[in-house]
């Protein structure tokens, strides 16, 4: 179970605690953690860098040479991804940067006579999604030179533990964060899970749940209309890829997120698809 440092503060205290002691504590009352993963190491020498020229290789088609701005400092870099232009902030990895995805270290190097001072990033060779069709498009407000992992968000100490099958308690942030509130013994901030009503309408005026097995006991379920499915905001985003999620739209990305926070798994429907506007819960069947 991954368990981000940043996000466990939205429940406890712990601003006077080193990742190190938080995991010795956990691991003293049950919760073994058994990898401290530290993103601001992990793209040490990661900057975030703005495309001021790209212009053909002089000896080599399919390379593009690319003068590249990053705060006070301007690189010049050879790359390959058909997708570089002018303008785009990227993902550059500097001199003694180690790309996540395959431990290859950069160094400044000559490139068919040309000398290359870096190398622009794909999300597959910064670990954050499989994407490697072209080189990483950063969002367009961050600032160039700024450190990548404190640009993205990934500026995060994630605790790797291992949750043994009798604590299911302990299977998210806040169900961690109640294990710290007792060992530490320190005011615990619960989620905020208020909300206003659009309407007096209930459920059933949308839909029905018809439970036909006696194994189980609560199936609860609530209606959203006028819904957009979009991207999520980038807070929501930077939580997901922290623990090792791939954002996908707001829909699953808020599934996922609250099953992250309290440990709830939950579905959503298609309220359009669903046959006769009903959620019938059984056992499976033949076929």
């Amino acid at each position: 179970m991954k368990i981000s440092f940043n996000w466990l503060k939205d429940y406890i205290n712990l601003s006077d605690l080193t990742a190190q002691e938080i995991a010795a504590k956990l691991t003293s009352a049950g919760l073994e953690v058994e990898e401290i993963i530290d993103y601001s190491k992990i793209y040490k020498n990661f900057v975030v860098g703005k495309v001021l020229n790209v212009e053909k290789h002089p000896k080599a088609d399919k390379l593009s040479v690319c003068q590249i701005k990053a705060g006070y400092k301007e690189y010049r870099v050879v790359c390959g991804a058909p997708n570089v232009r002018n303008g785009m902030k990227v993902a550059l990895a500097l001199q003694g940067a180690i790309i996540p995805a395959n431990g290859m270290e950069i160094k400044n190097a000559t490139i068919r006579g040309v000398e290359s001072f870096g190398m622009l990033c794909s999300e597959k060779e910064l670990n954050i999604s499989d994407d490697h069709s072209g080189i990483m498009q950063l969002n367009d407000e961050l600032t160039d030179g700024e450190d990548l992992a404190s640009a993205l968000g990934l500026n995060d100490v994630v605790f790797e533990i291992g949750i043994t099958p009798n604590r299911p308690d302990a299977l998210s942030h806040f169900g961690v964060a109640r294990e710290l509130s007792a060992i530490l013994d320190r005011d615990l901030c619960f989620p905020d899970v208020s909300l206003i009503e659009s309407d007096s309408k209930l459920f059933e005026n949308y839909a029905k749940i018809v439970l036909e097995d006696d194994d189980c006991l609560r199936y609860c379920s609530r209606v959203i209309i006028n819904v957009e499915v979009k991207e999520s905001p980038e807070w929501l985003k930077k939580r997901l890829k922290a623990v090792g999620l791939r954002p996908i739209n707001n829909i699953v990305d808020a599934t996922n997120y609250v099953l992250y926070e309290l440990g709830h798994p939950l579905h959503a429907f298609d309220l359009d698809k669903i046959e006769q506007n009903s959620i019938i819960v059984r056992k499976s069947k033949k076929k």
